[in-house]
């Protein structure tokens, strides 16, 4: 568990800690070595895509030796952290559900030089030939391409911890769809690895993603999906590309974002953009689309159904289909918003004050001070 002092993560100075005193006492840091695939743990999933122990088909335990923290800590990692030297075993585990999805490992960047360092995300077959495309995007921490939270695949089951009931609902509905791999920023994704070109950061990633796939493909209607930090990368992609977004993406879905309009300095026209079509379900005990009332966000928010923040994704998954449908239906069909607004595509900063200035938003509001916190110190790690 991480312990947080005035937005300082207390655990990386106790790791220091613990390293400067193994060092002063001469102890050397045990080393445990651990089996490297599911079936060398002895645990697989189940027809409900629930870990299970294949002796026992009792749920993961983190306790294994209960006279050794250290021990049943370093396994927990290892059956979920990232990749050292071999593939991670969940995230390895996870690739291959989207590769029988029928999605493909697609690298970047797209014009690679001899021995340099490579990322990728995930695509389906045909989804630059598709009318209408949907974009998913995790949060930040372990979790990688196809993952919402690590610990919900571990503890609770496939469905909730990854995006394949998404990428199924998109499959069926048509789409074609795209899987970000925004934290892959290093060769082999490596901590001390090279960092990857036009994949330094999260951003990077998806900027490169972007210009490379999305901005070439066919698609004339874009949704996407995002959580947590995902909701920071979505508004820095829809910063760069305002006027794209306000032609081409017709939904933005959130699930408990730490985006900031403040922080990341998003204009009037994205602002209303976000006001027109996004919407974020953010964690709360009230019941699921239950309006909450934000003072530091000008994105609506509706609750999604859960306390838990892991678990939003999930818990709101069927609200965020409906609202998915509805938005497309006002972007394509006669007398929605896109045929009615072919003005509004070429002069989307000019629209954006007009509808601000009917709506009584005065530049005064738009700049007020917000409340919400940095997404730097408030982005919260997927474990």
């Amino acid at each position: 568990m991480k312990v947080f002092f005035h937005g300082i993560t207390v655990l990386p100075l106790l790791i220091l800690w613990s390293f400067i005193c193994r060092m002063a006492t001469g102890e050397e840091e045990e080393v445990f070595d651990f089996p490297k695939t599911l079936e060398e743990f002895k645990f697989y999933f189940n027809k409900e895509g629930q870990l299970r122990n294949v002796e026992t088909d009792e749920p993961f335990n983190f306790v294994v030796d209960p006279d050794n923290h250290k021990y049943n800590q370093k396994r927990y990692e290892a059956l979920g952290n990232v990749r050292q030297f071999l593939e991670v075993i969940i995230t390895d585990h996870v690739y291959k559900l989207l590769e029988d999805h029928k999605l493909r490992r697609v690298k970047i960047p797209v014009d690679p030089k001899p021995e340099e360092p490579t990322s990728f995300f995930y695509m389906s077959e045909d989804a630059l030939e598709k009318d209408k495309l949907l974009i998913l995007i995790h949060g930040n921490g372990v979790v990688r391409a196809g993952q919402w939270a690590r610990r919900l695949i571990i503890n609770d089951c496939l469905d909730s911890g990854t995006q394949l009931p998404f990428i199924e609902w998109a499959i069926k509905e048509g789409y074609g769809v795209i899987v970000a791999n925004t934290n892959y920023n290093k060769a082999n994704d490596k901590k001390d690895g090279q960092e990857i070109r036009y994949s330094e950061t999260p951003e990077d990633h998806m900027e490169c993603v972007w210009k490379n796939f999305i901005h070439k493909s066919k698609a004339s209607a874009i949704g996407i999906v995002a959580h947590s930090y995902g909701g920071v990368v979505t508004l820095e992609l829809a910063k760069n590309h305002i006027d794209e977004f306000w032609r081409r993406v017709f939904a933005v879905a959130l699930t408990d974002s730490v985006h900031s309009f403040h922080h990341q300095n998003g204009d009037e026209s994205v602002i209303h953009f976000y006001t027109e079509r996004a919407k974020n379900w953010a964690s709360s005990l009230d019941e699921l689309d239950t309006p909450i009332e934000t003072y530091s966000d000008y994105c609506p928010t509706v609750a999604a159904g859960t306390d838990k923040h892991e678990y939003t994704s999930y818990s709101s998954r069927f609200s965020i289909f409906k609202f998915l449908s509805e938005k497309y239906r006002e972007m394509t069909e006669p007398g929605g918003e896109k045929a009615e607004s072919s003005e509004k595509e070429s002069s989307v900063k000019k629209e954006a004050e007009e509808t601000a200035m009917s709506q009584d938003i005065s530049a005064s509001q738009i700049d007020v001070e917000m409340n919400s916190q940095n997404p730097d110190e408030s982005q919260k790690e997927e474990l």
